[in-house]
C-alpha cells in the first residue's frame, strides 16, 4: 500500500497548557540563524551569547545555546546561515510533553536531559510525562 500523507507533530501535543495562549504570553518570535534544515515543532533552541539569536541547543556547543532557551511552536524551514524569525515558547508558566521535545543527539543520556529539562523549567516551563 502507498503512503497517502504523513503527519509531524502538532502544536497541542508538545505544549500541553500556557498561560494566556489568546495573547500568546508565553510566546515570542526570536531570529533564528543555524544550519539549514527544518525546525520541528517541539525542537529546544538555545541562544547564542554574543549575538543574542538562538539556534538548536546542543549540548558540546560553547556558544551559550547549549542551556535551552525555548522551543520551538510553530514549523519553520531554515535557509543555511541565514535570519529567520522563529515562533518559541520561552517563558511559563506552561508545560510541555517529555515526550514532544526533540532534543539533539549530542544529549545522549538521562544526566544531559535532565540539565535541558532544568533549564527549561527555570524558564516557567514544565516539563510534564505525558503522552
Amino acid at each position: 500500500m502507498s503512503l497517502i500523507a504523513t503527519e509531524s507533530a502538532v502544536y497541542g501535543n508538545v505544549v500541553k497548557h500556557e498561560y494566556l495562549p489568546d495573547v500568546a504570553y508565553c510566546k515570542n518570535v526570536v531570529t533564528v540563524n543555524d544550519t539549514a534544515g527544518t525546525l520541528a515543532i517541539g525542537t529546544v533552541v538555545g541562544k547564542v551569547s554574543a549575538t543574542g539569536k538562538y539556534k538548536r541547543a546542543v549540548e558540546t556547543a560553547v556558544d551559550g545555546s547549549k542551556v535551552a532557551a525555548g522551543i520551538v511552536a510553530a514549523v519553520t524551514t531554515i535557509a543555511d546561515s541565514t535570519d529567520t524569525n522563529v515562533l518559541i515558547v520561552n517563558r511559563g508558566p506552561a508545560g510541555v510533553s517529555k515526550a514532544g521535545l526533540v532534543l539533539d543527539a549530542t544529549y545522549n543520556d538521562a544526566a544531559k536531559k535532565a540539565a535541558v529539562y532544568a533549564s527549561l523549567e527555570a524558564l516557567g516551563i514544565q516539563v510534564l510525562e505525558t503522552v
